[in-house]
Formats: structure tokens, C-alpha cells, sequence
């Protein structure tokens, strides 16, 4: 049976209730006295010039303008319960789906995967909290997968197919504007690293990154600052050594991103082009990427994450 840490299975995100704003009034006090300020400018014990007291009034402007910019200071992105709500995975069967599934089902919500295997092969308790469905995302009717779902995550996605540029492109294209359809609130986005485009890897899995950046025009234009999306390198995990896709097992990444984490090796990487900046870009471990995934449903990640200190700060 596939596990989270502990980190990941028992934490759970802190449900917050919006509080009422009081900021406005206190606002508008604010301003006023600002423009009081600013005409009667700050004392001039010393001089009548008109040159400096207008600059008085200036910097009584800015005076009287602090407090308000601290009051109207943007409150930080509260944490939504995911408890009861749905939440509709997309290759939830998969390598990273599973995992997120797992995170998901500590949380709370009434998860549903779409995959083209249907169930994973386990016997975790909480395999028996999703409701799996097999089909492919580009033939399945997703009004109803979707319908109620307050996120969608996606996490499917080819490597080393005949079509690579359709199983990363295409299916998320129609995903995303399905998850629209149905008014889901967020869309994360299980992607690849940047870097693999510039490194030059397109010219070995060209559709594959073509099909990447699809599927990231596609979550920008239909959810714009409610799209989530994950950004990669490698990922490493579970007990097996896997040349396609390309995969460690857990015990041997720890170490090489544990490794590549140090300073000289991010010094290193940092000055080097894009290829080698690549290869020494610290791995993320799979529970690492879909408990940034589960955050990035339940809105505690917004944006792009496009490095390894991003995806695991979210998580």
C-alpha cells in the first residue's frame, strides 16, 4: 500500500471563516485625516515660504497616507476547508494521482478519480474513499465527473507515446474548460519544470513539452488567477528504478535531493545553462508534489510554482 508521510496523512489544512471586512470605515477616517494633513501641511516653526510649505503639505500627505496603506494591506489567502466539498482528480490512478488522492481523503472532501485504469491496486482504507471511474478524459463525459466539484486537479500526462503532445496538451485543454463549465472554483495542474523546454530535452520529447505548455495556456485562459500550476523537475518515489518516465525510488532520491539541496550545488546550478541546471535541480518526492497539489485545491497555493523551494513551501 502506497503511504503518505506524516506529515502529509495527518496535518490536515486549518479551516478559516472569511472575516466580516472593518476596514472600510476605518479607511475612510483614515483618508480624511490624511487630506487634513496634507492641507495644513506639517508645523513650520521657522519659515512662511509658499516653496516649503508645500512641501509640508506634501509630506503631510505621506504622513497622514501611512496608516491608511497598513489598514488597506492585502489580508493573506485564507486556508478553505476542503471538508464535504468535492473534488474531482484527474489520473488519480497514477503515480502522483494516488498520492494526492490519499492527501485529499485525510481532508475531508467527496473525491472522484478519472483514469483510464480505474481503481489502483491497493488495499488502503482510503482507496475506499474515492469513487474511481475509468475512461479517458478526451471521450468520458466530463459534465458529469465534474458537476459540484469545487477543484479539479489534474495530474495526467504521457511520456513516450506515438502522441505525447495529445496526452499532455489536449486532455488538459478539454479538462480545463470542462472544469469551467462546471464552475469549479480551482485547477491545479500537475506540469513539468521550464527548464526542460530550455534545456534542449524538446528535441528528444518535443511533443511531450509542446503538450506541457498546452495544457498551462489552457488552466491561464480558463481560470487565470484561480489556476494552479506545479512545475517539477524530477520527482522520485516508491520502491522501483523507472527509465520511462524517469523515476527513482524514494530511499535514493531522498538522498539526491538532500545532495543537490546544498549550497555549492545550487551556486553550481545556478550559473550553469540550462541543461546542467536541469540535471542539478534538487528531485521532489511524490508526496511532496501532490500535497502542494492538495494545497493548491483547497486555495493555500496560488500561481505558478516553477522550482522545488516553491512546491515544497506550499505543501
Amino acid at each position: 500500500a502506497v503511504a503518505l508521510p506524516k506529515r502529509a496523512r495527518g496535518e490536515g489544512l486549518k479551516a478559516a471563516m472569511p472575516k466580516p471586512d472593518r476596514k472600510r470605515p476605518v479607511a475612510a477616517v483614515l483618508l480624511l485625516l490624511a487630506a487634513g494633513q496634507a492641507f495644513l501641511g506639517q508645523p513650520e516653526h521657522t519659515t512662511t515660504s509658499k516653496r516649503v510649505t508645500s512641501l509640508g503639505r506634501r509630506e503631510g500627505l505621506l504622513f497622514g497616507l501611512a496608516p491608511l496603506a497598513e489598514v488597506l494591506r492585502p489580508e493573506p489567502a485564507v486556508a478553505e476547508s476542503l471538508a464535504g466539498k468535492k473534488v474531482a482528480v484527474l489520473g488519480g490512478s497514477g503515480f502522483v494521482g494516488k498520492r494526492i488522492c490519499e492527501g485529499l481523503v485525510a481532508q475531508g472532501p467527496k473525491v472522484v478519480s478519472l483514469s483510464r485504469s480505474g481503481a489502483p491496486k491497493l488495499t488502503a482504507p482510503w482507496v475506499s474513499e474515492v469513487r474511481w471511474q475509468s475512461g479517458d478524459v478526451l471521450s468520458t463525459d466530463l459534465d458529469r465527473i465534474m458537476a459540484g466539484a469545487d477543484a479539479v486537479i489534474s495530474a495526467i500526462g504521457t511520456i513516450g507515446t506515438a502522441d505525447d503532445e495529445t496526452g499532455n496538451g489536449a486532455t488538459n485543454e478539454a479538462a480545463a474548460k470542462a472544469a469551467r463549465k462546471a464552475n469549479a472554483k480551482r485547477f491545479v495542474l500537475v506540469s513539468a519544470s521550464k527548464d526542460v523546454a530550455e534545456a534542449g530535452v524538446d528535441a528528444i520529447f518535443g511533443p511531450y513539452v509542446k503538450g506541457k505548455r498546452r495544457a498551462e495556456a489552457a488552466v491561464a485562459e480558463q481560470f487565470g488567477a484561480n489556476g494552479v500550476i506545479l512545475q517539477p523537475s524530477f520527482i522520485y518515489g516508491g520502491e522501483e528504478f523507472s527509465a520511462t518516465p524517469p523515476r527513482v525510488a524514494g530511499w535514493y532520491g531522498e538522498k539526491v535531493e538532500s545532495l543537490l539541496s546544498t549550497g555549492i550545488f545550487r551556486g553550481v546550478a545556478a550559473a550553469s545553462p540550462a541543461a546542467l541546471r536541469l540535471a542539478l535541480s534538487p528531485p521532489l518526492a511524490v508526496e511532496d508534489v501532490a500535497a502542494a497539489a492538495v494545497a493548491g485545491a483547497a486555495g493555500l497555493a496560488q500561481g505558478t510554482l516553477s522550482n522545488h523551494d516553491a512546491i515544497k513551501a506550499a505543501r
